[in-house]
C-alpha cells in the first residue's frame, strides 16, 4: 500500500468514528419534556407546560371578555404528562394550541350544581313512580345561583309568609291567631320549608361549551320552567280573561299567574292586544311547604229526606228551612312547588251549628230515578278539597278530589240510582258507578270498601262505601265525578261536580 493509500484509509476511519460518536451520544442523551394528549390521544410534546398554558390564557381574549373572567384553561379532557423520551421533536406552543382549539373547548374557573332528581308522583295513566333526571347548572358565581334559589321559593310563598317562618316563632304566632267571620276568615303560617332534591355545588373548571349562567333572568327562568327555550305567548283579544285563556291552553289559574307574575289574581283585567306568556312550568327543584292552617268555614247544612207513604211519589214539601252554620277548622297541608300533595283536618270546633234542611216526599214507591235538581254531599263535613276540576300541569282532571276527612271515613250516595259498578280496576282501585236514570251518572274512586253490589237501588244519602287511598293515588281522597252517558264507555262527558251543589 503506497504512502497516498495508507492516508486516505486513516482518514475514512476518523470520519466513520466521528459518526458513529455523533449518533452514540445523541441516542444516549435522552431529554425531558411533556407528552400532550387530547382525548387520550398523543397530539405532541413540548418543553414547558406553563409557557402552554399561558399561550392559550393570552389567545382567548374573547372568552375572557364573553363572561367577564381573568384566566382561561386548559380542556377538561387534555392531558399534561411530563416523561423522559429519546423523542426530540418538540411542538411549539402556537403548534399544540392550533391543534386543540378547534376540537376541545376551553375552561374556565366557575360551579357546578348538580340537583339530583327525585321521584314524582305517579300520574294516572302510568304504573310506575317517574325518576326525574338529574339537572346540572353552571356558574361563575355561586351567589346567582342562591338568588335564583330564593326567587324561586317567592314564587311560591309569598314574601311576608316566608319572613315569617325565618324570623319568627312559630308556636307563638298560632296562639295568636284570631279569626272574625267577614273580617279575617282564615290564617296560614309556614311550619316549614325545604327543598327535597340534594343539592351539590363544586368548585372547578366548566368547558366553555356548557351553558354557563351569568344573568339572574335567565337562571330564574330555567329554575321554574325546566328550559332555556322562549316561552309561548299568546295576544289578549277582546272578552278574554285570566280564567278563560288559562282554561283553553290547558293551565291552571295558578300556573298562569305564576308564569305572568304582573298578574295577582284571576280577577285582574286584562287589556286588548297585551301579550301574555302559557309556559307550563316545570320546575328543577322540589319545594317542599309545610303550613299551619285555621280558617273559618260556612258548614253548610244537610238536606234530609223524609217519607210519607200517604203522599204518592213525585209530591214532597219541605218541612224545615236549612240554616248555615260556621265551622273553625285547623289543617296541615303540604304542598309541593304550590300544589297541594296532603291535607289532613287536625281539628274543628263549632261555632254556629248548622240546621238541616228537611224535605217530606211521598213513599208510596221507592224510586230509583234520581232528582235532577238536588244532589246531597257524597263524603262526611267538614272536608277540603284539594284537586279542582280543571287543568293542571297540562292534563284535564275530569273530578274533584276531596280529602281532610280521613282514611275509612264515610261516603254517600250523590242520589237515588242503581249501582252500575262496584269492583276493583286500575287506575281508580276500588270504585262505584252509579247510574241516576235521570241521564247523569257519578264515579266514587280510591275507595278503601264498598258497601254495596252492582244492580242494587240506592237511595240518595245510602251509606256505600269508605274513603282510601286504593288504585293510582297519593294520600286518602275521594275521586268524585258526575257525568252524561257511562264514564269512560262509549259517548260520555264529565261535568264539574261544584255545579251541582
Amino acid at each position: 500500500m503506497n504512502k497516498k493509500d495508507i492516508i486516505f484509509t486513516i482518514v475514512s476511519l476518523l470520519i466513520s468514528s466521528t459518526i458513529f460518536l455523533v449518533g452514540y451520544t445523541k441516542v444516549s442523551s435522552p431529554v425531558e419534556v411533556y407528552r400532550v394528549y387530547l382525548k387520550g390521544e398523543t397530539i405532541g410534546y413540548i418543553k414547558n407546560k406553563d409557557l402552554l398554558e399561558e399561550y392559550i390564557d393570552n389567545e382567548q381574549i374573547s372568552l375572557k371578555q364573553k363572561y367577564n373572567v381573568d384566566k382561561v384553561y386548559l380542556p377538561n379532557d387534555l392531558d399534561i404528562v411530563r416523561e423522559v423520551t429519546y423523542n426530540d421533536s418538540i411542538s411549539t406552543e402556537e403548534e399544540i394550541y392550533n391543534k386543540i382549539k378547534d376540537i376541545a373547548p376551553f375552561t374556565i374557573n366557575g360551579y357546578t350544581i348538580t340537583i339530583k332528581g327525585v321521584e314524582e308522583v305517579q300520574k294516572e295513566d302510568e304504573t310506575e313512580p317517574i325518576k326525574l333526571p338529574d339537572n346540572k347548572i353552571f356558574v361563575l358565581d355561586r351567589t346567582l345561583f342562591e338568588t335564583a334559589i330564593k326567587n324561586t321559593v317567592h314564587v311560591f310563598i309569598p314574601e311576608n309568609e316566608y319572613e315569617n317562618f325565618i324570623n319568627g316563632d312559630i308556636e307563638e304566632k298560632k296562639n295568636d291567631i284570631v279569626l272574625t267571620e267577614g273580617v279575617k276568615n282564615s290564617e296560614t303560617i309556614v311550619e316549614d320549608i325545604y327543598i327535597k332534591n340534594p343539592i351539590t355545588i363544586t368548585e372547578g373548571r366548566i368547558s366553555a361549551e356548557e351553558k354557563i349562567y351569568t344573568d339572574i333572568e335567565d337562571l330564574n327562568k330555567y329554575m321554574l320552567f325546566g328550559t332555556n327555550e322562549e316561552q309561548q305567548k299568546y295576544t289578549v283579544q277582546k272578552g278574554d280573561s285570566i280564567s278563560n285563556i288559562a282554561f283553553d291552553n290547558k293551565l291552571s289559574v295558578e300556573e298562569f299567574l305564576i308564569a305572568n307574575p304582573q298578574f295577582t289574581s284571576a280577577n285582574n283585567l286584562l287589556s286588548e292586544g297585551q301579550v301574555v306568556n302559557l309556559g307550563l312550568i316545570n320546575p328543577v327543584i322540589k319545594l317542599v311547604e309545610e303550613d299551619h292552617i285555621e280558617e273559618l268555614q260556612k258548614q253548610s247544612f244537610d238536606t234530609k229526606i223524609e217519607y210519607d207513604e200517604n203522599m204518592i211519589v213525585g209530591y214532597e214539601k219541605v218541612k224545615q228551612q236549612g240554616v248555615v252554620g260556621t265551622l273553625k277548622v285547623t289543617k296541615k297541608v303540604q304542598k309541593i312547588n304550590g300544589e297541594i300533595i296532603s291535607a289532613v283536618i287536625t281539628k274543628t270546633d263549632v261555632i254556629k251549628e248548622a240546621t238541616p234542611k228537611i224535605i217530606v216526599k211521598g213513599s208510596k214507591v221507592i224510586p230509583n230515578v234520581g232528582n235532577v235538581g238536588l244532589w246531597a254531599w257524597p263524603t262526611a263535613k267538614p272536608y277540603c278539597i284539594t284537586s279542582p276540576y280543571g287543568w293542571r300541569w297540562g292534563k284535564i282532571h275530569e273530578a274533584l278530589d276531596i280529602s281532610c276527612t280521613g282514611c275509612g271515613s264515610p261516603i254517600y250516595a250523590a242520589n237515588n240510582g242503581t249501582v252500575e259498578v262496584s269492583k276493583y280496576a286500575w287506575p281508580n282501585g276500588n270504585y262505584i258507578i252509579i247510574n241516576h236514570n235521570n241521564g247523569y251518572y257519578t264515579i266514587y274512586a280510591h275507595l278503601s270498601a264498598m258497601y254495596v253490589t252492582e244492580g242494587q237501588t240506592v237511595q240518595m244519602g245510602d251509606l256505600i262505601g269508605a274513603m282510601g287511598s286504593t288504585g293510582n293515588s297519593t294520600g286518602c281522597h275521594l275521586h268524585y265525578g258526575i257525568s252524561t252517558g257511562f264514564p269512560y264507555r262509549g259517548s260520555y262527558q264529565f261535568y264539574n261536580p261544584a255545579s251541582f251543589y
